[in-house]
């Protein structure tokens, strides 16, 4: 099937910030593969009108005869009502996930009414118990993330050492341990991101520095702007919505093999980032030449203290510039992209 045989309605999730910069990081990688598509940002137009209204806007824009889509491609999908699968008729659906295996079971009962399912977790996208689902990792766009340099970087922006996400109880557990190295060695340490799950007594506090839903732009910026950017990987047990080790969207307990955007995003930027050894693809995709690898608490203070005081410090460069070059070549949204075009191609040819 060849580009020109295939136009795709793209419509994003209604939440603000991951999800959106997945919905652009696709966009743009439409444009590069020349393959025909019209957008629906879902996430701007819910600010101007009501859930209920979207979804019968977004359904009707799908079925204009003239506008010729043959598949509607659902970012996250999560929200989407079922006469939204329901009724498409002649066009397939596509949703893609990134949440995964986090927020699963809401969709895995409407799997028989998707022609696609996307995950990017591998245990659920490589898994025999559903016939429609296939493994689509997470990934980064050049368009969105790339090398700044810090002459041309505000202060604000920069950083020895760099949290940018949700302050999940596993997460702050690491963090707050290097606060001993921080305070010792005088160093720069700011945690950005959502904070509602902070204790009040927490010591991190009075290194939060930036508690808003980030823009991408700005990201990229604290992420060029790190000596060292941290991705400690969300806790597979805890809920945010129950703010328990009870996951209700999770009770096939799939388990977490998959890395998240930011283990792309920060080698894209050309920065340095340490990794939490806990998913099976981690060492699978990059190797101790290109990123920096911790499993607790103590091994995360000793690489932190060897990359940014150690000899490590003077690797960080060359390391940054080798994950680059990785990701750069094999994990952008327009490799995945690629990939959906061919799954999608083989099985419509057949």
């Amino acid at each position: 099937m060849p580009n020109k045989d295939i136009k795709v309605l793209l419509i994003s999730d209604a939440t603000k910030f991951a999800l959106t910069d997945v919905y652009y990081g696709y966009k743009h990688a439409f444009n590069q593969l020349k393959i025909p598509f019209e957008t629906f940002p879902y996430h701007n137009f819910r600010k101007i009108t009501a859930d209920e209204i979207c979804y019968h806007v977004m359904h009707s824009t799908a079925l204009i005869k003239s506008k010729g889509f043959t598949h509607v491609m659902l970012i996250g999908g999560l929200n989407i009502p079922q006469f939204m699968f329901d009724s498409l008729y002649h066009i397939k659906s596509i949703v893609v996930s990134t949440e995964d295996p986090h927020s699963f079971d809401p969709l895995k009962h409407r799997l028989n009414d998707i022609d696609y399912y996307f995950s990017n977790e591998r245990s659920i996208g490589e898994s025999e118990k559903y016939k429609n689902t296939y493994y689509c990792p997470t990934a980064a766009s050049p368009h969105e993330c790339g090398f700044l340099p810090l002459e041309v970087l505000e202060d604000g922006y920069k950083s020895d050492i760099l949290f940018l996400g949700a302050l999940y109880p596993n997460r702050r557990k690491y963090l707050e341990a290097l606060i001993p190295l921080v305070k010792k060695h005088k160093l720069s340490y700011k945690i950005c991101g959502h904070v509602q799950y902070l204790p009040k007594k927490s010591p991190l506090w009075e290194y939060v520095y930036d508690q808003r839903t980030i823009p991408h732009h700005e990201t990229v910026k604290y992420y060029n702007g790190a000596k060292i950017s941290l991705n400690i990987l969300r806790d597979i047990k805890w809920n945010p919505r129950t703010k328990s080790e009870k996951n209700p969207y999770n009770k096939s307990r799939f388990k977490a093999e998959s890395l998240n955007p930011r283990a792309y995003e920060v080698p894209l930027c050309q920065s340095f980032m340490l990794l939490e050894d806990i998913r099976a693809e981690g060492k699978e995709i990059f190797n101790t030449n290109e990123v920096g690898f911790f499993s607790d608490e103590a091994s995360l203070i000793k690489k932190t203290k060897y990359y940014l005081l150690g000899a490590g410090a003077k690797k960080r460069e060359e390391m940054a510039f080798n994950a680059y070059k990785k990701v750069a070549q094999n994990h952008t949204y327009t490799n995945r992209l690629a990939y959906i075009r061919d799954i999608i191609t083989n099985a419509e040819t057949c």
